[in-house]
C-alpha cells in the first residue's frame, strides 16, 4: 500500500480499546500512513462530526449507546463524500447488503481485519476519483458556458455537418434559443454564389480526407431567396474515426458589412494613387524633401520616377536609376522573392526588407511598401540599416543569455541531485553503522555458539540452523558494506594498481559468474597509465558491473571489458560524472537491453532496481558511483534501448613514481601466529553493552585480562585506577566523548599506551591519520581482532 506525503485522516467509532488497537495495527502493519481519533459513544461520535475534517469514517456497528447504522445516517447528511467502513463482529451476509444499501462503503470483519488496509485504499481512491470527476464536470459545464457567451458576443453562427446523414444543422447568431435548421448538403451548397463554389468544395473535400489535418476556412457569397447577395466568412474542423470523416463542424459569420468598406477603402486607394502619381509627377516638395526613397516604376521594375533621397542614401542620381531596371540593384539572394510577391500580389499591398546596392559597391537594408496600380508600381522605402544592426546585436545578446540560463539551470539541477545523493549518503551511513553494530554481536554470538556446538560434539539440525543464521549475517554485512560504499564513508586506501593485470587476473572468476553462454572479451590498453584506487575495493566494483550487465542479457551475449586512458577539459553533464583532469578508464558494455531515460535518471539511486524480487539489492550501481566518487573520478552511462549499455568508471591517474605501478598484495599475518594474551589488561571501551560482551569474551578467549567500560569518562577513571593496562580498544560512535576524544585523553595520561579503534563506519576525517592495522571494522571476526590486537602489541612492546 503506497502513502501519501500527509497522513490520512481516521474517524473510528469503537468503544472497545483492545478492538481499536489491533484495528490501529492491522492498519501500521500494512504501511498506511493515517492520524486516527476514536469515538467510543454517540456524544463523541457527533462532536467528531461537528468539526469535520476525517477522510475516511471507520464505525463497529454495536455499542452500548448507540449503533453503526445510526452513525452511518448522521454521517451521510453530514459528509456526504466521506467513504463509511463498518468494521464489526456481527457475522451475516443479510446484514452486510443492507449495511451497503444504506450508504456504507465497504464492510470489513473484525476477524478478518488482513482486509481492512485493503479496502481503506480503495475507498480512499474511489472518494478522490468522486472529488476528480465532479471538479471536471464543473469544468466542462463552465466552458460551455463561456463557448456559447463567446459565441453569442461575437454574434456567430454554427454548423454541424454529418456525412453519413448527408446533414447539416446549422444554427444564426450564436443565441442559444434560436431554432436549429437542418438540410442536406446540396441543399445548402445550391445557396452558395457559383463562382464560389467552384473553389469552396474542394476545399471542403480536402478538409474531409483522410490524412488531412481537417481544418477548413473561407469567405463566399450566400445568395438569399429575395435575389440578395450576403458575404459570409467560415471556419471548420473535420474529425475522422476509423479513417472516415464522421463529423465537420464550424462557426459561420456575417461580414457583408466588412467587404462592402473593403470595396469602398479599395476604390478609395485608387483615387489617392492617382493623386499621388499626379503630384508626383509636378515633384512637390514632399517628393523633394523627403529623406525616405520613393519610386515609381512599371510592372518590370523599370523606374519611371525617383526622389532625390536616393542620391542621398545609395549615391545614385536619378540619370543613373531612370529607365533602370532597379531590380538590378536588389542582392541577388533577395531579388527571387521580391520578383515572386510582385508577380503573385496584384493589387495588394506589399511589404518586404531587402538589401539595395549603394553606388561605392556596399549594401544598405531597406523596408519597402509598394502598391501596384494601374501598369504602375508605388512605392517608399526606408532606410532600416541601423535598426538590423542593433537587432542583431539584441539578438546576439539574447542569445547569450540563453545560453547562460541554460548553464545555470544545468548547474542547478546538478548541485541538487548532488545535495540529494549527499542526504541519501548521511542517512545510509547512519543505518549501516547502527547494522554493523547488531551484526557484530549476531556473528559473534553464532561463532561462539559454533565453537561451542564443536566443541561438544553436536551436529544436526541445529548446527544447520546455526551455519544458516551465520550465512544470513554475513550477507547482512555484505549490503552494509555496500551501504557505505554508496555513502562513500568506508575507508580507502589508495595506490597506484594496473587495471590490465586485475582485469586479466580477473578473467576465470568473470567466465565462471557470468556462465558459458556470455562471451567475455577484454580490450586492454597497453599503455595504460596506473590508476590510484584502493586494491581491495577495484575487484568488487569490476564484478558488479559484470553481473549487472548479465543480468541485462536474457539469454548469452557479449560481455567486453575495455581499459584506456582519458584527458577531460569540460564541466560534467550529469552529477555523477568526473571532473576535468587525468583519468584512467574502466568500460564494462553489455548487449542487452539498454536503459530507458527514466530509469537512467535514476540509475545510481540506492534499492533501485529493475530486476524481479529478490534478485537484487539495487545497490550495485550506487556501491560503484560511491567508490568513484570517493576515489576522485565519476561514472558516465552510455545506453540505448535495444542496443546495450556501457558502464564507464574514471578512476584518478596516480602521479608517475619510481619502480612499477603494480600492487603487491602484503603477506596476511595469520591468525594462529598471533601469541596468546598471557593476561595483558586491556581497556575495552564500547558504549553497547551487547557488542562490548561479545568483544570481551573474544579477547578473554584469546587470553587477555579485559576491562570493561560504557563511556569515556568511565574509561578514564579506569585508566587512573589500573596501571597495569597495556592496550585501549575503543568504539569510535559513542555518545559524549567518541573514541578519538577518548584515544586523545588517553595519550595525555599515558603517552605511549597504544590504541586500536573498532567501528561501525571510519570518520574519514577524524581517523584519516589512523593506520588501517589500528581500525577493526564492525562486523569483525575473532581472527580479525586477534590479529590486530597482537600485530598493535608486539609493535609498541616488541
Amino acid at each position: 500500500m503506497t502513502t501519501d506525503a500527509a497522513p490520512v485522516r481516521v474517524l473510528l467509532l469503537e468503544d472497545s480499546a483492545v478492538d481499536a488497537d489491533l484495528l490501529e495495527q492491522a492498519m501500521a502493519r500494512s504501511g498506511l500512513n493515517f492520524r486516527l481519533r476514536q469515538a467510543d459513544g454517540r456524544a463523541s461520535f457527533m462532536q467528531a462530526m461537528e468539526e469535520g475534517g476525517f477522510e475516511i469514517v471507520l464505525a463497529d456497528y454495536s455499542l452500548p449507546d448507540f449503533d453503526g447504522l445510526s452513525a452511518l445516517h448522521i454521517a451521510r447528511e453530514r459528509l456526504p463524500d466521506v467513504p463509511f467502513i463498518f468494521v464489526s463482529g456481527v457475522v451475516g451476509e443479510e446484514f452486510a447488503t443492507d449495511a451497503l444499501k444504506q450508504g456504507a462503503t465497504d464492510y470489513v470483519l473484525k476477524r478478518n481485519l488482513m482486509r481492512l488496509p485493503a479496502a481503506v485504499d480503495r475507498a480512499l481512491a474511489e472518494a478522490r476519483e468522486r472529488r476528480r470527476r465532479r471538479v471536471a464536470e464543473a469544468a466542462l459545464l463552465e466552458s460551455d458556458v463561456r463557448v456559447r457567451l463567446a459565441v453569442a458576443a461575437a454574434k456567430l453562427g454554427t454548423w454541424d455537418y454529418t456525412p453519413d446523414r448527408d446533414e447539416i444543422v446549422w444554427t444564426t447568431g450564436g443565441r442559444p434559443e434560436t431554432s436549429e435548421k437542418r438540410t442536406s448538403y446540396e441543399t445548402f451548397m445550391a445557396r452558395v454564389h457559383p463562382v464560389d463554389r467552384a473553389r469552396m468544395e474542394p476545399a471542403m473535400r480536402a478538409a474531409m480526407a483522410p490524412g488531412s489535418n481537417g481544418t477548413f476556412s473561407a469567405e463566399y457569397r450566400l445568395v438569399q431567396r429575395d435575389g440578395a447577395v450576403r458575404w459570409m466568412a467560415t471556419r471548420g474542423q473535420s474529425f475522422f474515426r476509423d479513417g472516415r470523416c464522421h463529423r465537420f463542424v464550424g462557426v459561420i459569420q456575417d461580414i457583408t458589412d466588412r467587404k462592402t468598406a473593403e470595396v469602398t477603402l479599395r476604390q478609395q486607394n485608387r483615387l489617392l494613387a492617382r493623386e499621388v502619381r499626379d503630384r508626383t509627377r509636378e515633384r512637390d516638395r514632399l517628393w523633394q524633401l523627403s529623406r525616405d526613397l520613393m519610386i515609381v516604376c512599371d510592372l518590370n521594375t523599370r523606374a519611371v520616377a525617383v526622389n532625390p533621397a536616393w542620391t542621398e542614401t545609395l549615391g545614385w542620381t536619378e540619370a543613373d536609376l531612370l529607365g533602370r531596371p532597379v531590380l538590378e540593384l536588389f542582392h541577388p539572394e533577395d531579388r527571387g522573392k521580391l520578383r515572386q510577391d510582385l508577380e503573385r500580389q496584384q493589387d495588394v499591398t506589399i511589404r518586404v526588407e531587402c538589401r539595395l546596392r549603394r553606388n561605392d559597391g556596399g549594401y544598405r537594408w531597406i523596408a519597402w511598401t509598394a502598391v501596384p496600380q494601374d501598369d504602375l508600381l508605388y512605392a517608399i522605402g526606408r532606410d532600416v540599416s541601423e535598426e538590423k544592426a542593433v537587432t542583431a546585436e539584441i539578438a546576439a545578446a539574447n542569445r547569450q543569455l540563453v545560453r547562460q540560463i541554460e548553464e545555470r539551470e544545468r548547474v542547478e539541477t546538478t548541485l541538487r541531485q548532488m545535495q540529494r545523493l549527499e542526504a541519501v549518503g548521511q542517512l545510509t551511513s547512519g543505518v549501516a553503522h547502527d547494522f554493523n553494530n547488531l551484526l557484530t554481536v549476531v556473528l559473534g554470538n553464532v561463532a561462539f555458539l559454533q565453537r561451542e556446538m564443536t566443541e561438544a560434539g553436536i551436529e544436526g539440525r541445529m548446527r544447520k540452523r546455526l551455519d544458516q543464521m551465520g550465512r544470513a549475517a554475513e550477507r547482512g554485512a555484505k549490503l552494509t558494506a555496500q551501504l557505505l560504499a554508496f555513502s562513500r564513508r568506508q575507508r580507502l586506501e589508495p595506490k597506484p594498481v594496473n587495471l590490465n593485470d586485475t582485469v586479466a587476473g580477473m578473467r576465470e572468476l568473470l567466465q565462471s559468474t557470468m556462465g558459458g553462454s556470455v562471451v567475455i572479451t577484454t580490450k586492454l590498453d597497453p599503455t595504460l597509465w596506473a590508476a590510484l584506487v584502493d586494491p581491495t575495493q577495484i575487484e568488487l566494483i569490476i564484478l558488479n558491473l559484470a553481473i549487472n550487465a548479465r543480468d541485462a542479457m536474457d539469454v548469452g551475449g557479449d560481455l567486453i571489458v575495455s581499459t584506456g586512458n582519458t584527458t577531460l577539459s569540460g564541466p560534467p553533464s550529469r552529477p555523477e560524472e568526473p571532473m576535468q583532469g587525468e583519468y584512467v578508464v574502466l568500460s564494462v558494455t553489455d548487449t542487452g537491453t539498454g536503459m530507458s531515460e527514466e530509469v537512467l535518471q535514476r540509475a545510481f539511486e540506492p534499492f533501485f532496481t529493475t530486476k524481479q524480487i529478490g534478485k537484487g539489492s539495487g545497490l550495485g550501481l550506487a556501491q560503484v558511483f560511491g567508490f568513484a566518487k570517493q576515489s576522485g573520478g565519476g561514472v558516465r552511462i552510455e545506453t540505448a534501448l535495444g542496443h546495450g549499455t556501457t558502464v564507464s568508471v574514471f578512476l584518478p591517474r596516480a602521479q608517475p613514481a619510481t619502480g612499477s605501478a603494480r600492487e603487491v598484495a602484503a603477506d596476511p599475518v595469520a591468525a594462529n601466529s598471533n601469541r596468546r594474551g598471557d593476561g595483558t589488561v586491556i581497556l575495552l571501551v564500547d558504549d553497547d553493552g551487547a557488542v562490548r560482551e561479545i568483544t570481551a569474551k573474544m579477547l578473554r578467549d584469546l587470553g587477555y585480562d579485559v576491562l570493561e567500560a560504557g563511556s569515556g569518562g568511565a574509561a578514564l577513571d579506569l585508566l587512573a585506577r589500573e596501571p597495569r593496562i597495556a592496550m585501549s580498544v575503543l568504539d569510535y560512535a559513542m555518545p559524549g566523548m567518541n573514541g578519538a576524544e577518548v584515544a586523545q585523553e588517553v595519550q595525555k595520561r599515558r603517552p605511549g599506551l597504544p590504541v586500536l579503534f573498532i567501528t561501525g563506519y571510519a570518520d574519514l576525517t577524524a581517523l584519516r591519520d589512523v593506520g588501517e592495522d589500528h581500525i577493526v571494522q564492525k562486523p569483525f571476526r575473532e581472527v580479525e581482532l586477534a590479529t590486530k590486537v597482537g600485530r598493535t602489541l608486539r609493535e609498541t612492546y616488541g
